[in-house]
């Protein structure tokens, strides 16, 4: 069982369309992290909605770390749906030693390259999001001018190309850490991994894509 300590006297309010809201008797509020303790706990329990109200909190998150690992809008919404459907099917073996955020994550990004993997192709994911900070990182900065947006335009799409060739694991700390914005602790947890191993995948890559920047530039 997941044991859940929350100062206060707390209740679960459902509303008629099965959403889940913290309520408090002595109008606290719960940081994110105890909600999803408290939610976890009864969906757990089999309380379909609090389990919905998880996908609510996480379904973008989700979907981000998808999007941005595979192309095709089909297989994006397939990807994210299984990662719920997985999650769900899962959810009374959680053991609650990682925080829920890390496990979805986690399931997140190991559909995904099962996905890849069974499609035996190279997919890509938009760096071009104007969120991320990927493509400064690799470059120094400079005040923006005119000229700077067209090299800012042609760097996104040399940047595109040479992470089609990233291996799927190292794709996947770049799209946490720079579009989740995760950092290597956490992303350790995601992937089961050494913090070590983090750093040098992400030293991999972003050495990888500069390389390919310089060549083609």
């Amino acid at each position: 069982m997941c044991a859940v300590a929350v100062a206060g006297v707390w209740g679960i309010a459902i509303s008629e369309r099965g959403g889940v809201t913290i309520v408090s008797t002595e109008e606290k509020v719960l940081d994110p992290k105890q909600a999803d303790a408290v939610l976890v706990a009864k969906a757990r329990d089999g309380d379909a909605g609090a389990f919905g109200e998880l996908v609510s909190r996480y379904s973008r998150p989700v979907y981000g770390v998808v999007s941005r690992m595979v192309t095709d809008r089909d297989d994006v919404d397939d990807i994210a749906q299984e990662v719920f459907v997985l999650a769900y099917r899962s959810i009374r073996s959680f053991r609650c030693e990682a925080e829920f955020s890390t496990w979805v994550y986690r399931i997140a990004v190991n559909t995904t390259i099962k996905q890849m993997k069974r499609a035996r192709t190279r997919q890509s994911f938009s760096i071009d999001d104007p969120a991320t900070g990927l493509a400064d990182v690799l470059v120094s900065s400079e005040a923006e001018r005119p000229e700077r947006i067209a090299e800012r335009k042609a760097r996104n799409e040399a940047l595109h190309k040479a992470v089609l060739e990233l291996p799927d694991k190292h794709r996947a700390v770049v799209v946490l850490h720079y579009y989740e914005n995760l950092g290597c602790d956490e992303i350790a947890r995601v992937l089961e991994c050494s913090v070590g191993t983090v750093w040098s995948r992400l030293h991999y890559a972003c050495k990888r894509l500069q390389l390919r920047l310089n060549s083609e530039l």
